[in-house]
């Protein structure tokens, strides 16, 4: 028995459409959406841009523009040139002139092609093509149909200029001449006095007064094609006041007696007074004929004491001198010159006390004072800054025959070699000093110098009965 094998085919599966058709459905679709929406637009922009371009390549004048009230829309700038009618304006300047007199009746001409008079024309007709143009062909062309749909205009004027360096130097040159001319009537200024002629003469031209009218008469002149004529008035005839007080400040001199300067100690600077009464010298030229000439003198004032005097008599006179050897080794000597060098060319104002220790100072190791012999209770020792009291009796010695007033002074316990006895003066830091007061009315300088062995003291001042004294001096 044979068997039937049954032979059953496999289900089918069902199979999707492919994607790929739909994409390009919507794809398509957006793209024929995105073309009809800018078609529009870039057959607009296509069209701006033609016209735009035939705009620019006809480079004319946009629409709405007036330059000198003259109608320049869709001109190019040539034809705009030649529709203004510049030629008027050129044949005007060639006529201006003007002439200016002054009072002397002297005259000079000025005419508009001196001063390079022209018109702005061509400027003017540039900025005029410039305007709604210079971004792009499209935007520029935008700019051009909205003037076409406007009634706003756009207006310029043509300007007429001059070179003001030029007219300037002109009307200068003429005026400084004319200056010139009258120089013989102003006023003469001489070390004692000063001549003064009444007239024209002292008032001057202004240049710039001259130049302001000579500006406006130039465009009186274009607007009139007339030449004008411009008379120069002196206008302040009794300007001479104003003159006369200014001749006084600039000799006035104020008069000051020299004093002694106590900081600098220096004498103060001096001057001689310079003056004349000025309202005198009004009054005399105001009753004086024109034409006519009058002479002022100065009043001068001597100063009861001048700077050269003062400083002549501060510290003229020598009031007391002494000289001494000095004995002993180099390091005594070294400190006679340590403690001389503190003092020399110390000054003493009036009233003021000299102190040897306060001026000198501690005699230290470190000061570079040496171990050296000294008298001290009639003994001698050896100690720092031995032979200093060398430097101090010599001092003393200097003064004491003056009348300067010694307020301390200790003599030594025995006689020194370099000086008589009770002519010396001995110091010890903080025990003993020397000190004097310049009870004088004048400053004093105390020099000490060493020659060789010589120690040499000098007093310096003033010895006068009537010597300035500063307030406060003699208090």
């Amino acid at each position: 028995m044979s068997a039937t094998i049954e032979h059953n085919p496999a289900p089918e599966v069902p199979v999707p459409e492919s994607s790929v058709p739909v994409k390009k459905k919507y794809i398509l679709k957006i793209f024929l959406i995105i073309t009809a929406i800018l078609s529009p637009i870039i057959i607009t922009v296509t069209a701006l841009y033609i016209y735009g371009t035939q705009i620019h390549n006809e480079e004319k004048i946009y629409p709405n523009i007036m330059i000198a009230g003259v109608d320049v829309s869709g001109m190019t700038r040539f034809e705009a040139m030649q529709s203004l009618g510049l030629h008027v304006y050129e044949e005007r300047i060639e006529n201006t002139m003007i002439s200016v007199e002054f009072p002397d009746e002297t005259t000079f001409f000025v005419t508009g092609n001196d001063v390079e008079m022209r018109h702005n024309a061509q400027e003017v007709i540039s900025k005029a093509y410039s305007v709604g143009r210079g971004r792009s062909i499209i935007l520029d062309t935008i700019s051009y149909i909205q003037r076409i749909n406007t009634d706003e205009q756009t207006n310029f004027n043509i300007e007429i200029q001059i070179n003001e360096d030029i007219l300037l130097n002109i009307v200068t040159a003429h005026t400084d001449e004319y200056n010139n001319r009258l120089n013989a009537s102003e006023p003469v200024i001489y070390e004692d006095k000063f001549i003064f002629t009444k007239g024209v003469g002292y008032i001057t031209a202004d240049a710039s007064d001259i130049f302001l009218s000579a500006e406006i008469g130039l465009f009186k002149s274009l607007n009139t094609n007339e030449p004008v004529e411009i008379i120069y008035k002196l206008t302040d005839t009794n300007k001479f006041v104003t003159e006369i007080l200014d001749i006084h400040e600039n000799i006035f001199i104020e008069m000051i007696s020299s004093e002694f300067d106590l900081e600098t100690i220096s004498a103060t600077e001096s001057s001689i007074g310079v003056n004349f009464d000025k309202f005198a010298a009004v009054e005399l030229i105001r009753d004086t004929e024109p034409g006519k000439q009058v002479v002022i003198y100065f009043d001068f004032t001597h100063p009861e004491y001048s700077q050269e005097h003062l400083e002549g008599l501060l510290f003229r006179d020598l009031l007391g001198k002494r000289t001494t050897f000095a004995h002993g080794d180099s390091d005594r000597l070294e400190n006679i010159r340590l403690s001389s060098e503190a003092i020399n060319g110390l000054i003493l104002l009036p009233e003021e006390e000299f102190s040897f220790n306060g001026t000198v100072g501690q005699r230290t190791e470190e000061r570079g004072y040496k171990p050296a012999p000294s008298l001290l209770r009639g003994q001698t020792v050896t100690s720092i800054g031995g032979g200093i009291c060398q430097t101090s009796s010599t001092i003393y010695a200097a003064i004491k025959p003056t009348e300067l007033l010694v307020t301390e002074q200790q003599r030594h316990g025995k006689p020194v070699p370099y000086l008589p006895w009770g002519w010396d003066a001995t110091v010890y830091w903080n025990y003993l000093d020397l000190k004097f007061v310049n009870n004088t009315n004048y400053p004093i300088r105390i020099d000490i110098k060493i020659e060789g062995r010589d120690v040499t003291a000098e007093i310096w001042g003033t010895i006068i009965d009537d010597f300035p004294v500063k307030e406060g001096w003699n208090d």
